[in-house]
């Protein structure tokens, strides 16, 4: 990659590491703004051609002919994520590049004009990608499938926990797990290793608490294993102590499943929650959203053992994790988020599948664990129809449970 070094940011500051990390960071954009339409990092030989489609808002960070930048101090926050993903997916080009796999990545800047999804599928190049990566949702999601299904190409949605209503759409790779996925898998969890506990199962009254609780409600009634004895409390916003309090048992272990997606009711509960740990044996279990709350790090939460679920775990103590953190410090300045050691391991793991069993046999293939890193996928195919010839998706059906406690996160299935 070139960096525009001609260039001068109007950057400020005491804290010279920041503004290493702005600088950094801001170069990389212009940099892949300055990639043109389209094309990034290729090495000789190209084989395998992989379209990245990714949110970078280049358009909104160089507003013109001069590329001129518009935040005038600050990074645009919106392009962090997508920046992260690419980040980390080149560096697993490097990788794959030190094992002589020839590969040609694609980045298409989906919020930028010459990103639209719909001209792109027009374009010949699409004719020669072997498989689309994309952290994408809603309509680009729904177009990216579209356009997998049109050319037949492989896709793989790499953030996105939902398949958009879609079905027949046999190209499709969920890698983040459904809803309904991840509550059962939790509901698993609870059933086999937290019988005997008083079970409460805290809910607001609206429709997106139903969801939840209608899974909850199915697997408790369809089980082939022991059933849970479950408690449904039922409570408001600004629901107090009392509330809570006045449903757990002070004599035996307790434990509260929080049914809903929303990450600030959830943070209000195990507030709440920590208030009379001293008086109660707690364990709270939570939704998939909430390995999204920073606030849960705090110490006042520690002495309260949170599960939660996920479809992706940075384990910070394995060897590889830890190189690669260094390894993108010394690149960028910053620490990675999980978008770029998910970028890294889905390229990595992708195009090492495409490499040994080709674009054709792929999708039978998705599940070869020959390439893993640190997630353990299981992409199983999804049929709405007994009467489908081939599978609506296929979805990873890989749950980790997750504990937090005593300021750390570990793995426990």
């Amino acid at each position: 990659m070139t960096l525009a070094a001609n260039h001068r940011l109007p950057l400020n500051g005491n804290n010279t590491n920041t503004m290493r990390i702005k600088v950094t960071l801001l170069f990389i954009l212009l940099s892949i703004f300055q990639l043109g339409q389209i094309k990034a990092q290729t090495i000789q030989n190209t084989r395998i051609h992989i379209a990245l489609f990714v949110p970078l808002y280049l358009d909104s960070a160089f507003v013109d002919q001069y590329d001129t930048y518009s935040y005038g101090k600050n990074f645009p926050k919106q392009s962090i994520p997508g920046l992260d993903f690419y980040l980390g997916a080149e560096a697993a080009l490097d990788s794959l590049a030190n094992l002589g796999i020839p590969i040609t990545l694609h980045v298409f800047d989906i919020k930028s004009k010459s990103g639209n999804i719909n001209t792109i599928a027009q374009t010949p190049l699409m004719d020669s990608i072997d498989l689309i990566v994309g952290p994408v949702t809603g309509s680009d999601f729904i177009q990216l499938t579209q356009l997998a299904n049109q050319k037949n190409i492989p896709f793989v949605s790499a953030s996105y926990p939902n398949d958009g209503g879609l079905k027949k759409s046999p190209n499709l790779i969920i890698v983040n797990s459904k809803l309904n996925t991840h509550i059962q898998s939790t509901y698993n969890y609870v059933a086999r290793n937290l019988i005997g506990y008083k079970i409460i199962y805290l809910r607001r009254q609206n429709p997106i608490d139903d969801k939840v609780s209608d899974v909850i409600k199915t697997l408790n009634t369809t089980s082939t294993g022991q059933l849970l004895n479950i408690k449904t409390v039922q409570v408001d916003e600004l629901f107090t102590i009392d509330s809570l309090s006045s449903n757990l048992d002070s004599l035996r272990n307790n434990v509260i499943i929080v049914g809903s997606l929303d990450e600030t009711f959830g943070l209000s509960m195990v507030t709440n929650a920590a208030l009379i740990a001293k008086n109660y044996a707690l364990t709270i279990v939570g939704m998939p959203t909430w390995g999204n709350i920073k606030d849960l790090s705090k110490p006042e939460f520690n002495p309260l053992p949170i599960i939660y679920s996920a479809s992706f775990f940075n384990d910070l103590s394995n060897p590889w994790s830890v190189g690669f953190e260094e390894k993108y410090r010394n690149k960028s300045y910053s620490k990675p988020t999980d978008m770029a050691y998910r970028g890294y391991e889905l390229i990595w793991n992708f195009t090492n599948l495409l490499k040994k069993y080709g674009k054709k046999s792929l999708l039978n293939n998705l599940s070869d664990k020959s390439f893993k890193i640190m997630s353990d996928f299981d992409f199983k195919p999804v049929n709405w129809s007994k009467t489908n010839t081939f599978p609506d998706y296929y979805e990873n059906k890989k749950v980790i449970i997750l504990k937090r406690l005593g300021g750390t996160v570990s793995r426990i299935n």
